[in-house]
């Protein structure tokens, strides 16, 4: 039997409310549910199939772009070739203005300096072949008001670069050349308008290919004739090995 005395009691104790929290509960859990409830509308979203991912190219197609970005375009890569560069046709053009031929002859006669002291006498015919190269592209960025020490440090910065010759690892470093021509600013600022005007608009790659770090970074000119026979002989090593495997074959 219930005691008469208990249900007397339970009735007057009074009801605790529902739901007794306090303020700051209260809010976290408004919070959880907003985010319970934005989870589940994404989840019973429909799901359409993703979009392919794009396979990597294949090693060999960037190494021959690459390639064409030394060379100046894909025939050039072909027709490459690792007879050493010799003096033919490096003599200065004649010029009527007399200011124009000064600088001409000033200019050149400070890279055949530079040159002598390099062990490779090819690395003076390519610095002669670039001054040229550069007169007959935009003879401005060789004329003055530029000083003919100026160009001089544009071209033997931006040449050597091309043949991975530049830098303490190389023939020359940026503060010895700039010490040994008496110019104010480091080299490679000389060399990035002359490098420019050779390039021209073609979109050249300038970044060697990831995974071919046996090869020097070679900066891209476009031009095989202003590469050393050394620096020539390797990439048509990487190009007999790029076109082996574009066929098939199994590069050694």
């Amino acid at each position: 039997m219930i005691d008469a005395e208990y249900i007397e009691y339970m009735d007057t104790v009074a009801t605790p409310p529902e739901h007794l929290v306090c303020s700051e509960c209260a809010q976290l859990l408004a919070r959880t549910n907003v985010i319970l409830e934005r989870l589940e509308a994404e989840l019973t979203q429909p799901r359409w199939p993703s979009e392919p991912t794009t396979s990597p190219r294949p090693d060999h197609e960037v190494a021959l772009d690459w390639l064409a970005a030394l060379c100046g375009g894909h025939e050039a890569v072909t027709a490459l070739g690792a007879a050493p560069l010799d003096e033919d046709g490096l003599d200065l053009p004649l010029d009527e203005d007399s200011a124009g031929r000064t600088q001409l002859e000033a200019v050149a006669t400070l890279l055949d300096e530079v040159a002598a002291d390099f062990p490779s006498a090819e690395v003076g015919f390519a610095l002669r072949r670039a001054l040229l190269r550069l007169w007959e592209i935009d003879p401005l960025v060789v004329d003055r008001p530029a000083q003919p020490a100026q160009v001089t440090a544009g071209i033997v910065w931006t040449v050597l670069g091309a043949n991975g010759l530049a830098g303490p690892s190389g023939l020359v470093t940026a503060t010895e050349l700039k010490e040994r021509l008496g110019v104010k600013k480091m080299p490679s600022a000389y060399g990035k308008q002359l490098a420019a005007a050779m390039r021209g608009f073609w979109p050249w790659q300038t970044q060697r290919p990831w995974g071919m770090r046996d090869l020097p970074d070679l900066e891209p000119l476009g031009y095989p004739d202003l590469l050393v026979s050394s620096v020539r002989k390797r990439l048509i090593r990487l190009r007999d090995q790029a076109l082996l495997a574009r066929d098939g074959g199994t590069p050694r």
